[in-house]
């Protein structure tokens, strides 16, 4: 139900009343002076509208999707920035011209696991 604020012109009070849309335009008279009848001076709803065509609903799914529509746009640049690096075949800085030769120089040299040399050897030599 809404509340309506009354201020009373014969003693300054102010006061609220809930009360029913059928009692809208009732006088009222003041709790404090009982003078009647008192001046309504603001009415407020006092209640929220839920649901999927509310535009309180509506709003908060704009600004959620907003927030992730940023999100994902600073994503996808982070990804497009990375999608430039290459990996060039090097062991410890020493640029050699494939992967394979990459694991050779690196089994040379002592490195103990040389699994990743391995594997980018594998996937070099299948294209």
């Amino acid at each position: 139900m809404p509340t309506y604020a009354y201020r009373c012109p014969s003693c300054g009070s102010d006061f609220d009343k809930v009360l029913p849309l059928s009692r809208y335009d009732e006088p009222q008279e003041c709790p404090d002076c009982g003078h009647h009848p008192v001046v309504k001076s603001l009415t407020t709803a006092g209640f929220i509208l839920k649901g999927d065509g509310w535009s309180g609903k509506n709003n908060k799914i704009a600004g959620q999707m907003r927030k992730k529509n940023e999100r994902l746009a600073s994503k996808e640049e982070e990804r497009k920035r990375d999608a430039g690096i290459r990996l060039v075949p090097n062991v410890e800085g020493e640029q050699v011209s494939s992967w394979s030769d990459a694991a050779k120089l690196a089994k040379d040299k002592g490195v103990k696991d040389t699994s990743g040399y391995d594997r980018l050897a594998s996937k070099e030599n299948s294209k």
